[in-house]
């Protein structure tokens, strides 16, 4: 079953690399980074930063799609954080390895609001460990020294969402929203937690252009994460403001290649009394090249594409290395 029609006809030029893998991997991300001692609480949030910087204006045609994430972390610091309660010296190190295993629903109906409509759900299934030794200083001089360390791997939260997409190219738009059902398995005692146990919405606005004469591709993407409260730890996370970015290029065999990068900052401060380290907000940025290829499986396409970010310039945020991995095809139902 081909992903294009007459319908989306970009997709049709966009080159095998970016034709479905894009699509399905600009909509279907939803973050599940290590835990960090930073800003919101674990330092992150469900969000998957560098997710919709491809063709993240764009929907798929009506059908109904498979997509397979594997999202690697590593990073290592050692930081000072002062916050309005206390202090914090902290060497740490972070990794995660998550599966986020998405499916994509695009019904053939009438226009919404002019746009064609899609659905998704994901459930991520991975692996989180972290270490960490230091000193906390409380506000009245208290002082606690230790380590500690956590390796978890357990079922995340479900993520719900879908979006509108408008045009047909050389301009893509669409309006998407993410939605983080906190069920997942949860221990407020562990250190590691895939789940994050909160509500959160994000609403993330994309456009997307492409010249099919050239196969050259640029995208940007604008969105906001808003975050409910932690129950079990009364931990509100601040909102989250993040922008992504891309350039690809499609070569004549079908390759696609460019230069991709994010930048996230915390609006607002976190709140709470599990907050100990005060009102602050955490910042980052990140750069790194994409590949993607689809190959005819069977008939099938299958569109492949790796990511890779390395961050920099954090602020209140332990900045380390991404690794996302995509496989996606169309189910044909």
């Amino acid at each position: 079953m081909s992903v294009t029609n007459n319908q989306f006809q970009p997709s049709v030029h966009i080159g095998s690399g970016l034709r479905l893998l894009g699509l399905c991997g600009a909509l279907a991300m939803a973050t599940f980074a290590p835990e960090r001692a930073d800003a919101v609480e674990g330092g992150a949030g469900f969000y998957i930063l560098g997710s919709r910087t491809t063709l993240g204006g764009a929907v798929p045609p009506p059908g109904t799609y498979f997509m397979q994430q594997f999202y690697g972390f590593e990073g290592s610091s050692t930081t000072n954080v002062t916050g309005g309660n206390g202090n914090l010296l902290l060497d740490f190190d972070a990794s995660a390895f998550i599966s986020l295993s998405t499916v994509i629903w695009a019904p053939d109906m009438a226009p919404i609001m002019g746009g064609r409509p899609y659905f998704l759900a994901v459930l991520p299934v991975g692996n989180k460990s972290v270490s960490a030794s230091g000193i906390l200083t409380g506000p009245g001089g208290g002082i606690l020294s230790g380590a500690v360390s956590d390796d978890n791997t357990v079922i995340g939260d479900p993520v719900l969402g879908g979006g509108l997409g408008w045009g047909t190219g050389p301009w893509l738009s669409s309006l998407n929203v993410l939605v983080n059902v906190p069920v997942g398995e949860y221990d407020a005692s562990r250190v590691a937690n895939v789940a994050f146990n909160r509500w959160a919405t994000d609403i993330t606005g994309a456009v997307t252009w492409i010249d099919p004469a050239s196969g050259w591709q640029a995208d940007l993407a604008l969105g906001v994460t808003f975050n409910g409260n932690n129950d079990d730890t009364d931990y509100h996370s601040g909102d989250e403001f993040h922008l992504e970015a891309a350039v690809m290029k499609t070569f004549a065999n079908g390759l696609s290649a460019g230069l991709q990068g994010y930048y996230y900052e915390q609006i607002n401060g976190d709140s709470g009394s599990g907050a100990v380290l005060g009102d602050f907000e955490g910042q980052v940025s990140a750069i790194g090249p994409a590949i993607a290829y689809t190959a005819e499986i069977s008939g099938i396409p299958v569109s492949f594409e790796a990511r890779f970010f390395h961050e920099f310039d954090a602020r209140n945020r332990i900045p380390g290395d991404t690794f996302l991995f995509n496989v996606s095809f169309p189910l044909g139902l």
